[in-house]
């Protein structure tokens, strides 16, 4: 019995100096190697993504427009959705946007915005969310009206309109000009 506590004992000092000697071994090389960069080079982080970058290539601000999450973009930045509608197919694109209604909440001059191109103001008007983004911002559609006074006519047939008048009074004079 004594000759098997001794074995066992001989055999644990062994494996303890074997473990020692590896975390130490570990440590060194742990010490030599270079540090790691926090970002690979060329990968996206290192080029941040700002409105004026937005503003000059057209297409990001394409891919952006398309993007599923663009009114959380849009909640921590609503320049970004400005520097998008500097594009007017990224701004056609945005006027369909499923969450159109939680951008314009965002940025208030939305319809301004979208109405300065001739093909985003038909797709905003063909949009169910439209009642929104031009309650927050009736002044893009008279804009847009005053320069091609067809859009007063889509307008008055929407349901949105009863909501229009409620919320701006001269929103309906303005449009009464341009049906006759």
């Amino acid at each position: 019995m004594a000759l098997a506590n001794k074995q066992i004992l001989l055999a644990g000092l062994i494996a303890l100096t074997a473990l020692s000697s590896a975390q130490v071994s570990l440590a060194q090389t742990a010490a030599e190697s270079p540090a790691l960069h926090s970002a690979l080079p060329g990968s996206a982080s290192t080029a941040a993504i700002t409105p004026e970058r937005i503003k000059k290539d057209y297409w990001i601000a394409f891919r952006l427009a398309k993007n599923p999450w663009l009114d959380k973009i849009a909640e921590a930045d609503p320049r970004i959705v400005a520097a998008i509608c500097q594009h007017h197919d990224a701004a056609k694109l945005l006027a369909k946007h499923r969450h159109l209604d939680k951008i314009a909440e965002a940025d208030h001059y939305l319809c301004r915005r979208l109405t300065q191109w001739e093909g985003s103001t038909q797709q905003l008007l063909r949009s169910p969310y439209a009642d929104k983004v031009i309650a927050l911002d009736p002044q893009g559609m008279v804009y847009a009206i005053n320069r091609k006074p067809e859009y007063a006519r889509i307008i008055a047939r929407h349901p949105m309109m009863q909501n229009l008048a409620s919320l701006d009074r001269d929103f309906p004079r303005e449009m009464q000009k341009h049906i006759r």
